[in-house]
Parts: structure tokens; sequence; C-alpha cells
């Protein structure tokens, strides 16, 4: 009886530790506000325009970019900017396929700029960054881009 009780408990203890360990879905990052890249397309893009605006007026302004791997793990990019500087981390640690390079990495860059690249796609772009020069942020098409 004994046994069977511990048995039980060990199981209840696994499902609960993987329920806990959930992830970071995007739905969670969609309810959130984030910035949200799917391979369907962006959702939340006029929270990234709003950051712009803010940019471009000196307001300080803090936002999440999160993109899904084709396995569906998460990786942020985190924008903060303080009237002055952008300070960007990019986080890959929930990558289950990221290999060395997995973690957190940060820059400080002055400006965003966006044009359109070889896909015919509007790309955002990180730029006079300390670290890197420039970080491509994320691609949406033309159509998503104006709506």
């Amino acid at each position: 009886m004994l046994k069977k009780i511990l048995f039980f408990l060990m199981v209840l203890i696994i499902l609960t530790g993987c329920s806990l360990t959930g992830g970071y879905d995007s739905t969670k990052a969609i309810k959130r506000g984030d910035i949200t890249i799917l391979h369907n397309g962006v959702h939340n893009l006029e929270r990234f325009e709003q950051f712009l605006e803010h940019l471009a007026n000196n307001q300080e302004d803090t936002v999440r970019v999160t993109a899904y791997t084709k396995e569906g793990d998460p990786i942020f990019a985190d924008l903060h900017f303080d009237g002055n500087d952008i300070q960007y981390t990019h986080d890959n640690s929930h990558d289950a396929f990221g290999g060395q390079d997995k973690g957190q990495e940060t820059d400080v860059c002055k400006n965003i700029m966006s044009g359109i690249n070889d896909q015919n796609e509007v790309e955002y772009v990180l730029v006079d960054c300390a670290n890197n020069g420039e970080i491509s942020l994320f691609q949406v098409n033309e159509k998503e881009a104006k709506k």
C-alpha cells in the first residue's frame, strides 16, 4: 500500500512539474501585448508602431518582440528606450536547439530604421549599436505593415 501511495505521489509531482514549465506560448505573448512573430504573420504590430512614435518623440518606452522557432520555442528581444538610447536584450535561452550560443546578449543602440529587403518585406533594424553595428529585429510583409 505504501509503495502505491509513493508511486502516486511521484507521478503527481512529475505531472505538476511539467505543467508549471508550460513555457511562454504565442497566446500568452499576444495577450501580454508582445509584438509576436509567428510563421503566419505578426501580431500586435500597432504596439511596435507606437514604440517607434515614442522613439521619435524621445519618450521612454519598453516593448518585447517575441519570435517563435518552428518547434514553438520563444526567442525574446526586449527593447527599452530611456529617451536617449535603446537598451536591447536578445534571449534565446528557451530555444531547445539554440546550440552553444544559447543565452542572453545585450547591446545599446541609437535608433531603429526600416526598409524594404530583398523579399519585398519591411525589415526593422536596430542601428548604431555599440557591439554589433546593426541588428535585424524582424520582417513583415508590406501589406501587414500598412494596416
